[in-house]
């Protein structure tokens, strides 16, 4: 047996949304790649009874395969978080490993306030962000451009490159206000930026992505048609980025990328990222 068929389970819990735990995990667990992780996520656990149930579980597992699963633990409730910590099994406290070091550091103890990290501290901020999402939403896919002109960035794109991910991703963690507009094939043919396009030129940013994957995304739910063929997908893709190159529009390659690094990559790389 080879560590490709190496299975591992690993609980995600916390007693929040688990956005935190969550993100911490993955990028954790992405270092092994030899191993199959079945990753299950637990959020909002706040009593001890629901903490008691999963420690139950995670008991049962290590009882029947002889392995306990990995638990990504964020509880600020002292009393539940130690049904885990002092049960026997795989705990990677997470929020613990750090707070205490840094009380140590500060010299003060933290609050030890559930959702601290998630909730509204600044209601300008929200009312920003959410404003900058509805905005996201209503230009997405080319729709309604005239409103480009209040667009902090355009981005632009064969279809299913990673378009609209990416804006709702920046309006909503950044605040800016993203517009998405996608390359028909008239467009790619005549090698021009459309004038919708021209008129914002120091907006655009591109996505494109390998061929072969667009290919994949576009077969699972085009299956049979042209535009989820071979062909049209290289050739849409090498049309798309010699537009880009032309006009001079910074692209980026999103094969192998999160939505959270095309999201930091294009903060990093543009004026719109720089006024943030």
């Amino acid at each position: 047996m080879t560590s490709s068929c190496v299975k591992q389970t690993a609980f995600i819990v916390s007693d929040r949304t688990g956005l935190t735990a969550e993100a911490m995990a993955h990028s954790l667990l992405s270092q092994f790649p030899g191993i199959d992780f079945q990753i299950e996520t637990f959020t909002f656990v706040d009593t001890a009874a629901k903490a008691a149930e999963l420690v139950h579980r995670c008991r049962q597992i290590r009882d029947e395969s002889g392995t306990p699963p990995l638990v990504f633990l964020t509880m600020v409730n002292d009393d539940i978080r130690a049904l885990f910590t002092d049960a026997d099994i795989g705990v990677f406290d997470l929020f613990q490993t750090f707070i205490g070091p840094m009380e140590a550091l500060l010299g003060v103890e933290s609050s030890h306030s559930i959702g601290k990290s998630h909730g509204v501290q600044d209601e300008k901020a929200y009312t920003s962000r959410i404003a900058a999402v509805h905005f996201a939403l209503q230009t997405d896919d080319g729709l309604d451009v005239e409103h480009y002109r209040k667009a902090d960035l355009i981005i632009v794109g064969v279809s299913r490159c990673g378009k609209t991910p990416a804006s709702l991703y920046l309006s909503l963690h950044y605040g800016l206000y993203v517009s998405n507009y996608p390359l028909t094939d008239h467009e790619l043919d005549e090698k021009q930026l459309p004038p919708v396009l021209d008129a914002h030129k120091e907006k655009l940013f591109g996505l494109t992505i390998d061929p072969y994957r667009l290919l994949q995304i576009r077969q699972q739910r085009y299956q049979g048609s042209s535009y989820s063929n071979a062909d049209t997908c290289q050739r849409e893709i090498a049309q798309a980025e010699g537009l880009f190159r032309k006009h001079r529009v910074p692209f980026l390659n999103t094969t192998r990328m999160s939505v959270e690094e095309i999201g930091a990559m294009i903060v990093n790389k543009t004026k719109a990222g720089k006024r943030l």
